[in-house]
């Protein structure tokens, strides 16, 4: 006899088809996983022969829509503007779809004020252009942790990146997703109009899945409590809305079976309108398939239902599969189907939620760790009470104050004068949750191994409770992973100097032997030119939050040992208080007279918040740690000079010497001539001093050093001409080998029982 065909095991290799395509095809041998199962179920031969075909089929046919990259091409393209896009500063961009169907990313470079004001006026996903201009190459990431351009583009289903500063031709779209995105952006102004200031970004978010009017103070404080996902439309909305609509029509006296063919038919609709995201479209199909099992019109299981609309969305967007909101939809979404026994076994509604919670957690912790290379402990506890405000409270209240503006403004009015000042105090009462210590893991991003361990472990914890297997026991498939994903840098015995892509500045990372210490020489920053104007973007791009932090965190680094900051240039300190906000920082050296400088204010007053002790330090000073010795080499006590004051460390290992120069210039490096002539500088890898201005590494200071290898840290077709030919001609002179984060990359030098590996991100 056929057994029941299980959706669940078409799921799967459709799955794997798109990460083989999209990613690399070995991922195909994770087909072979269903063969045990498949042996197992052997009254069911229909299943594995469709899973089969679905596996050959879907990876034959997602091969072929895999979009063609243009490069450095100059060419005129008609567009079709999606929901992802926005006026940034200077510029229009977001992705767009071709003629042909390709997505791009698509970057305007706007004419004048006037004209910004024109497109932030008008409803862009409405708009068709044809633009002239070239096919970019995409830009590269300063490393592994940051934000990686290409695989946005990749989970967004493009492979393109078009920049223009050549409107053609402007004119209006028809069609129904228009319509619908218009209505969206209406709801959008209309929140933006009458709402108070303090209610707008919750509603956007909740409302029309508009989340980029969150700030990086809350975005973080939400990722610390483990509640992000309530600030988003997910299962949660949908069901609400789908309850209150069916309660509402059946009242008024409509057929049941009316009332649900006509929600199966607004769902959609209704996705589109809150900017679809997997999260909706995944709750929305399969609220759509439970409507329809309701109405007799097909019979099916929650996981087929789930499995279903999971195949739909595939086909429909293979590449979705990257996208982290579907990866944890789908994972959380199956942890709690299958989890079904053990939630009945729960008492209380409070017992439910954290069960609910738990299981989540648990099943999401290694697609988390993956992605945001940290996760909140909290959230298990800090979920008891959110959810259920969410969605008996804040998430109704939202609701009905945006229909409230439309059918009774002055009862609007009023009710927004009552539930604000609720909200606000909701507000305070989460930043000071989110500041108390203690909440966050964060080991770093795993290695794939213990991302397949964890992901292992997860099921099989869940498969022996739901066995009433011994918890203990249990907990041992969960705990496992865990520990060899937070003690592996522990155990291992390699020095690293890693010297950070930063752009135009310097921020270099040491890690000891086995994590015994963590060093931070300088942390980037971004030097500001000029009042800022229209062009200025709304949120200005952050070194130590968008290269830095992620750096850090992604290397599972939660303690620096000793912040140096070089000098006060805002290029190697500026984004010191980003860092300090989110890293503990045990102690700050600074040169002398540095505290005076204007841009050290905001630093040093943090520091006295956080009461951080800030050290000045000078020539002489030293320290050591295990068989690794540290001494400034410069400056003296005398009076700031800027880039000759910079202080120079000097770092002794078994292996090769490191030197870090700040941006030390010719005097400076003459004065360290003339007192560490005589020194043993051994096997040096030297940072140039000032990102490899003609003003630093002098001839007579590369032929004292003789550094074997010359580190530049500068940014990419910067303004000051950096490097300049005459030191690159110096460094030749002496046969010294270089590295410049421009071109590299993140460069790290990995020391281990005296030997020396050098490996970029670029290469």
């Amino acid at each position: 006899m056929i057994g029941q065909i299980r959706l669940i095991y078409v799921m799967i290799p459709l799955t794997v088809s798109a990460f083989a395509v999209y990613g690399q095809v070995h991922l195909l041998a994770l087909n072979l996983l269903l063969i045990p199962i498949f042996l197992r179920r052997k009254q069911d031969y229909l299943t594995p022969i469709i899973a089969l075909a679905t596996a050959i089929i879907s990876y034959t046919f997602f091969s072929t829509q895999i979009p063609f990259s243009n490069e450095f091409v100059d060419d005129v393209i008609d567009i079709r503007w999606t929901d992802k896009v926005k006026v940034d500063g200077g510029s229009l961009k977001g992705f767009a779809k071709t003629q042909t169907g390709d997505v791009v990313y698509v970057i305007y470079r706007l004419e004048s004020e006037r004209e910004k004001e024109q497109f932030q006026s008008m409803h862009i996903p409405s708009l068709q252009m044809k633009l002239a201009g070239t096919f970019k190459e995409i830009p590269e990431s300063p490393h592994p942790y940051s934000f990686q351009m290409a695989s946005y583009l990749r989970m967004n289903g493009a492979v393109n990146l078009f920049e223009s500063d050549m409107l053609v031709e402007v004119r209006h779209a028809n069609g129904l997703y228009s319509s619908l995105s218009a209505h969206r952006w209406s709801v959008q102004q209309r929140i933006e109009r009458l709402f108070p200031d303090e209610l707008q970004t919750e509603a956007k978010a909740l409302l029309i899945g508009d989340r980029s009017g969150m700030s990086d103070e809350l975005a973080a404080t939400y990722r610390t409590l483990g509640i992000t996902h309530l600030f988003a439309i997910s299962g949660l909305h949908v069901g609400l809305l789908t309850y209150l609509i069916r309660v509402l029509l059946i009242r008024m006296n409509i057929r049941m079976e009316t009332v649900d063919t006509l929600l199966v038919i607004l769902l959609p609709l209704y996705a589109v309108l809150a900017g679809g995201a997997p999260s909706v479209w995944r709750a929305v199909l399969v609220t759509m398939l439970v409507l329809l099992t309701a109405t007799g019109k097909m019979k099916m299981k929650t996981d087929d239902a789930l499995a279903l609309s999971a195949i739909l969305f595939i086909s429909w967007q293979p590449y979705v599969v990257f996208q982290p909101g579907f990866q944890m939809s789908y994972v959380a979404a199956f942890s709690l189907v299958y989890s079904s026994t053990l939630l009945s076994r729960a008492q209380s509604p409070i017992v439910v939620a954290f069960f609910v919670t738990a299981i989540t957690q648990i099943a999401l912790y290694p697609i988390l760790l993956v992605h945001f290379y940290e996760l909140s402990l909290s959230s298990f506890f800090v979920n008891l009470l959110y959810v259920p405000l969410y969605a008996t409270i804040i998430l109704p209240a939202n609701i009905l104050l945006l229909v409230l503006t439309y059918i009774a403004p002055v009862l609007a009015s009023i009710s927004f004068t009552l539930y604000t000042p609720f909200r606000v105090l909701v507000e305070e009462a989460t930043f000071f949750f989110a500041s108390l210590p203690f909440q966050l893991w964060t080991p770093g991003k795993p290695h794939p191994l213990f991302v397949t361990m964890a992901l292992i472990g997860s099921l099989v914890f869940f498969i022996k409770i739901e066995q009433r297997r011994n918890l203990f026991y249990a907990s041992l498939f969960l705990l496992v992973p865990a520990l060899c994903i937070q003690f592996t840098p522990y155990l291992d015995s390699t020095l690293r100097v890693t010297y950070v892509d930063v752009g135009q500045g310097d921020a270099i990372v040491i890690e000891l032997p086995n994590r015994k210490g963590v060093y931070v020489v300088d942390t980037g920053g971004v030097v500001r030119w000029g009042e800022k104007d229209w062009r200025t973007p709304e949120k200005e791009f952050e070194v130590g939050r968008r290269i830095v932090l992620p750096y850090l965190k992604g290397k599972g680094i939660t303690k620096i040992d000793k912040l140096i900051l070089t000098h006060a240039d805002s290029d190697h300190m500026e984004a010191a208080d980003e860092i300090i906000e989110e890293i503990e920082v045990v102690e700050i050296h600074i040169a002398p007279h540095t505290e005076k400088e204007e841009t050290m204010k905001e630093v040093l007053e943090l520091a006295r918040a956080k009461q951080i002790p800030v050290l000045t330090v000078s020539e002489g000073a030293t320290w050591s740690n295990s068989s690794i010795s540290f001494t400034y080499l410069a400056p003296d006590e005398g009076i700031y000079k800027g880039n000759d004051s910079s202080l120079v460390l000097f770092m002794q290992t078994t292996g090769p010497n490191f030197l870090f120069t700040g941006d030390l210039e010719r005097d400076g490096e003459s004065k360290l001539i003339r007192d560490y002539r005589h020194i043993n500088w051994g096997e040096v890898f030297l940072k140039a001093g000032h990102h490899g201005s003609r003003t630093s590494s002098s001839d007579a200071f590369i032929e004292i050093i003789r550094p074997t290898v010359a580190i530049l840290s500068y940014g990419k077709d910067n303004r000051y001409g950096h490097p300049h030919e005459e030191v690159m001609e110096t460094l030749h002179k002496y046969n010294v080998k270089s590295y410049s984060t421009a071109e590299d990359g993140s460069i790290t030098i990995s020391v281990n029982k005296g030997k020396y590996v050098i490996s970029t991100t670029r290469n």
